[in-house]
């Protein structure tokens, strides 16, 4: 946890309310003011790896008119600001409300005649029930089913592992499954 120093007092950078509101008036000036260049270095310290990550993950336009493009957009910035974990948590939530948009929005046939919506009888399916429900009715591209799968394990593996893993294998994996997500979306719904 970070900590600041005010006239050799030291305080806990992420200062509660109660905390800040018991300071007098100049203590306040002044813990403001040293907490903005506290926030100038480490922005200013992370700058570059900013700007590096924000040219790995593929464009979002094409995609901007689709219910989900919120979200990937949030774990697109959640990746550039260095949140691996977060960005790898919500694709995983995007890659399963993909896979369950498909198949609400899928017509079902049941013995030849009657049709109805997936959304009335899977509705509460497991991503990977859904996943390949959606492959072995043709509903999406076995490229997309890959993609969705690997989102699927990806996810697992960090979200309900056992274990800690480094920074540069968080990193290169959040990458890789926000790429994955943006590719899946391009290839089911084309503009």
């Amino acid at each position: 946890m970070k900590k600041i120093i005010i006239n050799n007092k030291e305080y806990v950078f992420d200062i509660t309310r109660g905390t800040y509101e018991g300071l007098s008036t100049k203590r306040r000036k002044q813990y403001r003011e040293d907490l903005k260049d506290e926030l100038k270095k480490q922005f200013n310290d992370k700058i570059n790896d900013v700007v590096k990550r924000l040219f790995k993950i593929q464009d979002l336009l094409i995609i901007k008119k689709l219910p989900c493009h919120d979200l990937v957009y949030e774990a697109k910035m959640l990746y550039v600001e260095g949140y691996f974990y977060a960005t790898i948590a919500l694709c995983g939530v995007v890659g399963e409300n993909v896979a369950r948009m498909i198949l609400n929005d899928s017509e079902i046939t049941i013995n030849r005649s009657k049709i109805i919506k997936g959304k009335t009888i899977f509705g509460r399916l497991d991503f990977v029930v859904i996943n390949k429900m959606l492959i072995n009715a043709n509903l999406i591209q076995q490229d997309s089913y890959k993609k969705l799968e690997k989102t699927r394990k990806l996810r697992n593996k960090y979200v309900h592992g056992n274990k800690f893993f480094n920074n540069a294998t968080i990193k290169k994996d959040a990458g890789i499954l926000l790429n994955l997500i943006v590719t899946t979306l391009r290839s089911e719904f084309k503009p």
